[in-house]
This record gives C-alpha cells, sequence and structure tokens, in this order.
C-alpha cells in the first residue's frame, strides 16, 4: 500500500508543478564511439553500436568509399606485412570495427614482435566475428551472416581459415541483397557461405534520398547523375546497386549479371562479357560460370562451335585447378560422356571421382547411374546405393534419384520398402515431387497395389501442394492426358491446370514441351482446332531455338490434323 501511495504522491506532484518526463538520451554518434580506446574487454554489443552509429553517419557514401578503397589496398599489400601498419591504422581510423583493418593491424604487430598490440587487435577481430554469428545466423541460406561489404565477407572467411575462390551477389525472397562465397577449408573441401549484405543496400538506398550526389563504393567516385543513371537510382532496388557496382568492377556484381543473363537466356554474349571481366580478376566461381555460357554457345553457333568448346574446356580447367568441384563434376561428366574425345574419358572419370570424394551432388549422382546402368563403370547397385544416398545427405533434388533408384525392380525388397517410406514421409510434408513420384508407383503397381484412383488422387495433391510449379503441372497434366490406362485419364482436369499455368506464367508460354502438353490436352478433349493452333506455336520454338524434341512436336501436329489424340505408356 506504501509503494501505491508513494507512486500517487509522485504524479500528483508531477501534476501540480507540471513537470516534463526526462528525455530519452540520444544514441552516440559514431564519432563519439570512435574516441573511445580500444580497451578490453569488447563485447559484440559495443561491435553493433559501432556498425549502427556507423551507417547513421550523414556521410556514410563517403566514408563507406574510403573504407573499402583502403581496404582493398590491404588486400594488395598481404605480402608486404611492414606497409599493413600504416594502411591498417587508416582503416580503422575510418571505420573502428573494420574486420580488415584488425587482421592487419594483427598481422603487422606479431610481424614486429609488439605482442600486446597484436594480441589486442587479435581480440577485436575476435569479438566482430562473434557479432556476425551472434543472432542465430550460420551462414546458410536460410540463416545468413550480416556484413556490410563484400571485404568484410572474405575477412571473415579468412578468420575461419577458409581461402575464397569466387563470390556473386545473391537474392532469396526474404533477402533482397545476398552475398554467396566459395572457398576451401584447410583441408581442400569446398565451403559455400551466405552473407545478408541488406544493411548496406537500404543505407545507399536511404542516403540516395537525401542526397543525389551520393557516391558508391566501388568504381569511380561518380554519383547517378554523372554516370547517365539518375532514373535507376530514383527507386534504387537491390539489381540496380549491383548493376551500379558491376560498373565500378565489383566481381560479385559482373558475375550475378552475367549469370542472371545466361539463366535468363537473355543473351548469352552478354552474360560471357560481365563473366569474363570477373574472371579476369580471379572471381573462379565467375570463371567456371563462363565455361558452361561457352559450352552452351557451342551448342547455338554450330559455325564457331569448336572454338567455343575448347574455350569452356580452358575455363572449366583454370577453376578445376583451383580447386572448384563444380568445374571438376561439369568438366568430368563432359570428358565422360565422350564429348571431348574417347581419348578423354577415363580423364573425366577421374575428375567426376574426384569431384564425388568433394561430396559433389551431381558427381556423386553421376557416379550412381554410371553404377546403375553399367556403363562406363562396372554394374554394382550396393556402390551406385551409397552415391545416391551420400548425394542426397546434401540436397533435396538429389533425395528423387535414390528414391527412384529404390524403386527399380532389380532392387531388393528391403531397399525398396525404405524408399517408399522415405517417400511418404517426404509428401507428407507437402513436397510435391514425392506427390508425383508416389502416384506413378500406384499408376504402376511398383511397391503398392494398382490403384488409378490413388494415383489421380496423388498427382491432383501434387498440383495442389505446387499450382505455380510449370514443370510439376505441365508432368501431371501430360500423364492424365495422354496415358494408355483409361481408368487413369482425367483429360478434363488436364486441360485446365495447362490453360491455368499457360496463362499465368510467360516462361511456360514460350517453353515447346509445354505448349505440346497443352495441345495434346486440348486433343484429349476433341478440341483438335485448339490443339493444331497450340501445336503449331510449339513447333515454331523449337525451330528458333534449335529444340532437340523438333521432330516429336512435328510427329504429334501431324496427328492432331489427322484428328488424333496422342497416347503413351506414361508413367
Amino acid at each position: 500500500m506504501s509503494r501505491i501511495v508513494t507512486t500517487l504522491a509522485v504524479l500528483l506532484g508531477c501534476l501540480v508543478s507540471s513537470c516534463a518526463s526526462a528525455p530519452r538520451p540520444a544514441a552516440p554518434t559514431y564519432d563519439e564511439l570512435a574516441e573511445q580506446s580500444y580497451e578490453l574487454p569488447v563485447g559484440p554489443e559495443r561491435i553493433a553500436a559501432i556498425k549502427s552509429a556507423f551507417l547513421s553517419t550523414p556521410d556514410f557514401d563517403r566514408r563507406l568509399r574510403a573504407l573499402v578503397l583502403l581496404e582493398d589496398e590491404a588486400y594488395a599489400l598481404e605480402e608486404e606485412t611492414l606497409r599493413l601498419g600504416s594502411i591498417g591504422a587508416a582503416i580503422l581510423d575510418n571505420y573502428q570495427a573494420s574486420l580488415v583493418g584488425h587482421q592487419a593491424l594483427a598481422r603487422f604487430y606479431r610481424h614486429v614482435d609488439s605482442l600486446a598490440q597484436a594480441e589486442l587487435h587479435e581480440a577485436w577481430a575476435e569479438a566482430i566475428t562473434a557479432a556476425v554469428a551472434a543472432d542465430g545466423s550460420d551462414g546458410s541460406l536460410d540463416r545468413p551472416y550480416p556484413a556490410l561489404t563484400m571485404n568484410e565477407a572474405e575477412a571473415f572467411l579468412a578468420d575461419r581459415e577458409a581461402t575464397p575462390l569466387g563470390a556473386a551477389y545473391h537474392q532469396s525472397e526474404d533477402r533482397p541483397l545476398l552475398l554467396w562465397m566459395t572457398g576451401l577449408d584447410t583441408r581442400g573441401h569446398p565451403v559455400e557461405v551466405f552473407f545478408d549484405l541488406g544493411d548496406l543496400h537500404s543505407t545507399l538506398a536511404a542516403s540516395l534520398r537525401r542526397n543525389p550526389a551520393t557516391v558508391f563504393p566501388a568504381g569511380p567516385p561518380e554519383t547517378c547523375e554523372s554516370m547517365g543513371l539518375a532514373g535507376l537510382c530514383q527507386d534504387l532496388d537491390p539489381v540496380a546497386l549491383i548493376y551500379i557496382l558491376a560498373r565500378g568492377n565489383d566481381s560479385a556484381a559482373q558475375t550475378f549479371l552475367g549469370w542472371r543473363n545466361f539463366a535468363a537466356r537473355d543473351d548469352l554474349d552478354d552474360a560471357a562479357g560481365w563473366l569474363h571481366m570477373a574472371s579476369q580478376q580471379g572471381n573462379r566461381l565467375a570463371t567456371v560460370m563462363l565455361g558452361e555460357v561457352l559450352w552452351e554457345k557451342s551448342l547455338a553457333d554450330t559455325d564457331a562451335a569448336e572454338r567455343y568448346r575448347q574455350r569452356a574446356e580452358d575455363q572449366f580447367q583454370i577453376a578445376a585447378r583451383a580447386g572448384l568441384d563444380t568445374a571438376m563434376s561439369t568438366l568430368g561428366r563432359l570428358y565422360a560422356g565422350g564429348l571431348y574425345g574417347v581419348e578423354k574419358i577415363e580423364t573425366g572419370l577421374e575428375l567426376v571421382e574426384r569431384a564425388a570424394s568433394l561430396d559433389n551432388v551431381d558427381a556423386l549422382r553421376y557416379l550412381g547411374w554410371l553404377h546403375t546402368e553399367g556403363e562406363l563403370l562396372e554394374e554394382d547397385h550396393r556402390l551406385a546405393e551409397r552415391y545416391y544416398l551420400r548425394a542426397a545427405q546434401q540436397n533435396d533434388s538429389a533425395k528423387f534419384d535414390y528414391a527412384g533408384f529404390l524403386m527399380r525392380p532389380d532392387i531388393s525388397q528391403g531397399a525398396k520398402e525404405r524408399g517408399y517410406h522415405w517417400l511418404r514421409e517426404t509428401a507428407d510434408d507437402e513436397n510435391a515431387v514425392a506427390m508425383l513420384l508416389i502416384g506413378d508407383l500406384y499408376a504402376k503397381g511398383v511397391h503398392v497395389g494398382t490403384s488409378f484412383r490413388r494415383a489421380q488422387s496423388w498427382f491432383k495433391s501434387a498440383v495442389k501442394a505446387a499450382p505455380d510449379d510449370a514443370y510439376l503441372v505441365n508432368e501431371v497434366a501430360w500423364r492424365l492426358a495422354v496415358t494408355h490406362l483409361p481408368k487413369l485419364r482425367d483429360e478434363r482436369y488436364a486441360l485446365r491446370i495447362m490453360k491455368r499455368i499457360m496463362e499465368r506464367n510467360e516462361v511456360a508460354r514460350r517453353t515447346p514441351a509445354y505448349l505440346d502438353t497443352w495441345a495434346a490436352a486440348y486433343a484429349a478433349n476433341g478440341d483438335f482446332e485448339r490443339a493444331i493452333s497450340v501445336q503449331e506455336k510449339a513447333v515454331e520454338r523449337a525451330m528458333s531455338a534449335d529444340d532437340n524434341d523438333l521432330p516429336i512436336l512435328l510427329e504429334h501436329l501431324e496427328a492432331f490434323r489427322a484428328g488424333k489424340e496422342i497416347s503413351e505408356q506414361v508413367p
């Protein structure tokens, strides 16, 4: 009771004297924080406060640019340890929580036998790396480490004793600006780490809204106006920032743009150009991507095919020698497939096995397939299962290869049981591909009793789980529209889901295989006029893209013109 009376007395006193609540103290500015000495211990809270204050400085863009240039210089002087003293000090004058700066000074002071100073900066470096992982992030795509710049990300890897090989900017649904870094650990095994650079993007975007003369951390000290990009900068989205950084010779940005163009098949020459620039800077992630673009160009340009094939091989070899398992796997499979001559098949198998020893998923899947089919390597289902299982442990999509292997007629009953239960567990997690495979099992009567009703139910559940997945919708529609099994057919449902996906998905409307399914669904419903119209578009697309399926598409077109449906043994 006395506590309540006291509180009321205070409140009444304030009402009478019109006392105001005490103002909340302002957060210290960056310069105020930077004036504090490097006393120990230093914890993640102080590191976070320094970073937050640095992001809030009115001239953040110019401070950041100076920081990045000095950090770049520190990397360039890595072998000149004595010069790291002055550079490291200059870095920390710009940003007290620079991991690169503290690492540089720690190396310098150890070199000159000033152990107390070296240990001071090592402690700061340790606190900075601890702050990066303080929020439970683990460097995965779902939980990336926060980082201010690519330099900080590289320094973080170096602190973990990993050697960076390459980097590219990346985007996810929740995080608009990520940095994807690949490297090697102390055993020479690949590491893949993601960093969230959202603070960099949001702070530069806010700076541009306040000041159109904002400069960027890469390239010449230009503004959006001086670069002729005022419109692009008006509402700085992450891709616009990446483009500006790419123009400033940021290799991770160049790699992003090159691979983005390649993935969209917009302009292979432009994609190769960006990736070549990044590769020239030693970005080996860009090198292996450039190899894939050049290989694609060899398939598209018959006149210059040999030249592009040779250039692709050169890029894959450079990246493989650097230690990139993806380059080993890709080049190995091309060699093993005889695409560079039979004399390189053995070398190809060695490269694939080397990539598989590094747990490369594609290499593991390929070796599993070779041992399953008995091609190039002996048929050995026990060894094949080991490869498939290792791949499945690394990658979700590889789990379906493993399940398909376990469902083979010549695999033991015990293995089938494991594969089926795994598929059911995966399907229970709303995995549409697992549902599709279970539908196939019921349609074929493999391991489970034949049930066309259950097969249809699983197929439709798969579409319900992933209604906007064009590949999956196409697979289900094809099965239900052209199957030779009358009880499995549901041509009206097949047409309905194909119409929906084709109306909503522009990429699907440009894909010959999807147009073929759409036409087959029209034909299955007796509408041959529309089937012919759609199939003619499929043929036109296939001819312009030099699609290997063109003969089949022409065959289907002739069937529709003759008033015939497509009927095949599917699944």
